[in-house]
């Protein structure tokens, strides 16, 4: 704004006759169009001791009268810097006009060489625009080391059966899991440490998959890397107490341990794991009734005492538990005129009796209960293929066949919920669940599982 400030300073008359009051004068004549020389108006004002200011005059008539036509006063010094001023003011105004035009015409100037276009502006939107805050490096979390068994999460906390998956094996170098239990609820956990966990089928789980004979084992799980496993060779299975061998001078906690020795348990897990077994230390012993045609084993602490049909059982606190009869005939008859009562069977164990020529014929142990008040209940051995519930008016306890011929053993022949008998009684189902689940009813189970039909 400077050089065009003084460019404008230098173009105004006043401002040019004041700053040049004290420099030389020239008079610059212009020609006229008749010939004559003509004075343009002065740039400087005179003196007040002139001799227009003394009003004489010079006896020229064109001083006397007032004109406009006097000369064109410039300083010396001034005549260049204005004819300067002038030529700039000239070039100042065709860049000017340039700009305008190449501004209107939208041309943009050519860039030197070895420059590169410039980088355009963002107009301002009129709102500041905050610095965006530096977003947190993301922190890469730590990846486990895979182990060797691909399954789910890294470890698996407490004793659940859910969680227990079977170990499937697929060539030499290579295995895969499964859940070990398509329904977790039809197991349960008998015992569990840190690293190892058994388990067994319930009757629930039994009754809706009763051809395994899943409920004689124990099922054994170890932990590794976290995971609870079930190998399909080794440590999966151990015979439970009341199905183990019975083997003469050896007691079932030495048959139980002798079964952790030979798959790899510690044997001082045993109690955590199955409990302590059998009560009697004493070992089994065999009985051989050949009157009845049947071989079995009991506690060498329980009786066998002949009665008017078969043999009595008598426990080690003299108290008859149960009595089993057989006969080669077979064949059932008779029925009841009574109402039928509902009834259920609170517990099941599979057994199988041994017939001649050494074949096997899968039967259950049983409790079942007759509704009523009291509730009447029987242990007995039936055939596998018999009914869990109903509505009856008498149940047969017996298994008939031709190759077991009419086998029982149980408390009472036939159970009805009109005749006592030597039936069980209970003042409710809790105390039948207690019945089902003690150690008597156990060692009538394992009696079951030992018998050999001879005749």
């Amino acid at each position: 704004m400077d050089r065009i400030e003084n460019l404008i300073r230098g173009l105004d008359p006043v401002r040019a006759e004041r700053e040049s009051a004290d420099s030389q004068t020239e008079i610059i004549t212009f020609p006229a169009e008749d010939g004559h020389q003509e004075y343009g108006p002065t740039m400087n004002t005179e003196s007040s001791d002139s001799n227009h200011a003394g009003g004489t005059s010079d006896g020229s008539d064109a001083g006397d009268a007032f004109s406009d036509d006097r000369p064109v006063v410039v300083p010396l010094r001034r005549r260049r810097r204005t004819a300067v001023i002038l030529a700039g003011a000239a070039a100042a105004a065709v860049v000017a006009g340039a700009v305008v035009v190449g501004g209107s015409l939208g041309a943009d100037a050519p860039l030197p060489a070895a420059t590169t276009d410039p980088t355009p502006s963002v107009e301002p939107t009129g709102e500041a625009t905050a610095d965006p805050s530096p977003s947190p490096e993301p922190t890469a979390e730590p990846s486990a080391e895979p182990s060797g068994v691909p399954t789910g999460p890294p470890a698996d906390e407490g004793c659940r059966v859910q969680d227990v998956d079977r170990v499937v094996e697929q060539g030499s170098d290579f295995m895969s899991l499964t859940p070990f239990a398509a329904d977790p609820s039809h197991y349960q956990v008998v015992g569990c440490t840190d690293d190892w966990m058994a388990m067994e089928i319930t009757d629930a789980g039994f009754e809706a998959n009763p051809q395994d004979g899943g409920n004689a084992w124990y099922y054994v799980a170890r932990r590794v890397d976290g995971q609870w496993l079930v190998e399909t060779a080794g440590h999966s299975t151990l015979t439970k107490w009341e199905f183990l061998p019975v083997v003469d001078g050896r007691t079932s906690q030495e048959m139980m341990d002798q079964q952790f020795i030979d798959v790899g348990i510690p044997v001082e897990l045993r109690p955590e794991l199955v409990g302590d077994g059998p009560s009697g230390s004493e070992p089994l012993q065999t009985h051989p009734l050949t009157e009845l045609g049947v071989v079995f084993d009991t506690r060498s602490d329980w009786e066998v005492v002949p009665a008017s049909q078969g043999v009595d059982l008598v426990n080690a606190e003299g108290t008859k538990v149960a009595n089993l009869q057989h006969s080669s005939a077979s064949g059932l008859g008779g029925v009841c005129s009574q109402d039928p009562v509902p009834w259920q069977e609170l517990a099941s164990v599979p057994v199988s009796v041994t017939v001649p020529g050494g074949a096997e014929v899968a039967a259950r142990f049983t409790l079942r209960v007759f509704e009523g008040d009291p509730l009447l209940a029987a242990p007995s051995l039936i055939a596998a293929d018999q009914p869990s519930s109903g509505e009856s008016c008498m149940l047969y306890n017996v298994i008939s066949g031709p190759e077991t011929g009419l086998l029982a053993l149980t408390t009472t022949f036939t159970l009805s919920p009109y005749e006592r008998g030597s039936a069980l009684e209970f003042n409710s189902m809790a105390e039948a669940e207690a019945y089902a689940a003690s150690e008597e009813f156990a060692q009538l189970a394992a009696i079951a599982d030992s018998i050999t039909v001879t005749d």
